[in-house]
C-alpha cells in the first residue's frame, strides 16, 4: 500500500502516464512484447520529462516488484523504493499536472532528486534481472526496458540540472561581473542524441555525449 497517496491519486497518475497502464495488462495477462510493442514503450517514455518518466517508472517497477518478491528478496527493496519515490514526487506532481503549470523554481527543486532516485531505480531494477536470471520473459523484457530509459532520463535530468545552473552563473554575472575562474563564454551546448539498442529498440532521448 502507498502511504498518504490516495487511490484516486494513484489511478490519476497511471491513466496520466498512460505507460503503466499498458505494463499492468502486460503483467496481468503475460502478453508477449513483439519488438514493435517495446519501440512503443520506449517512445512513449521518451517523450516525457525526467520527472514525469520517473513516475511513470516508478509505478511500472512497482507492479512488478509485487508480481516478484514471492521469487527474489530484492524486489522488496525495489517496491519500497518505487513506493516511496510516488509518495515523495506524485501529489506535487499532480497538483501542478492538473491545475496549472508549474512555477520553473518549483520544478528545479523537484528535478534536483530525479537523476538519483531514477539511478537508485535502475540499480535495482539490473538486480532483480540478474535475480530472476530470465531473457525470454516479458518481465525480463520490461526490466531492461525500464532500466534503459531510466538512465536516460537521468542523464537528460542532469544535462537540464546543469543547463539552469549555468544561466543563473550567467544571470550573476551580468549584474556583478565575471567570477574569477569561471568561463566568460557558454561552450558549445551539449547534444542529446537517438540510440538505438538491439532490434527495433530506441532509446531517446539517449545519453549525452
Amino acid at each position: 500500500m502507498l502511504g498518504t497517496m490516495t487511490q484516486d491519486q494513484f489511478e490519476q497518475m497511471r491513466q496520466q502516464l498512460i505507460v503503466p497502464l499498458a505494463v499492468s495488462d502486460i503483467l496481468f495477462h503475460e502478453l508477449k512484447i513483439e519488438p514493435d510493442m517495446q519501440y512503443g514503450l520506449h517512445m512513449a517514455l521518451s517523450e516525457i520529462d525526467p520527472d514525469s518518466a520517473l513516475l511513470a517508472i516508478a509505478l511500472c517497477t512497482r507492479d512488478i516488484a509485487i508480481k516478484t518478491k514471492h521469487r527474489a528478496s530484492i524486489a522488496s527493496a525495489l517496491e519500497k523504493e518505487a513506493s516511496e519515490i510516488l509518495e515523495d514526487y506524485g501529489p506535487k506532481w499532480l497538483r501542478h499536472n492538473l491545475n496549472a503549470p508549474i512555477p520553473s523554481h518549483v520544478y528545479e527543486e523537484m528535478l534536483d532528486t530525479v537523476p538519483e532516485d531514477l539511478e537508485a531505480l535502475a540499480d535495482l531494477m539490473d538486480a532483480l534481472h540478474s535475480d530472476l536470471d530470465e531473457e525470454e520473459t516479458p518481465i525480463a523484457a520490461l526490466l531492461k526496458l525500464l532500466s534503459i530509459q531510466a538512465r536516460a532520463h537521468m542523464e537528460i535530468a542532469d544535462f537540464v540540472l546543469s543547463e539552469i545552473a549555468y544561466e543563473k552563473q550567467s544571470d550573476k554575472e551580468k549584474s556583478t561581473g565575471p567570477s574569477f575562474g569561471y568561463a566568460s563564454h557558454k561552450e558549445e551546448p551539449k547534444k542529446v542524441e537517438t540510440r538505438f539498442v538491439g532490434d527495433n529498440i530506441i532509446v531517446f532521448p539517449g545519453a549525452v555525449q
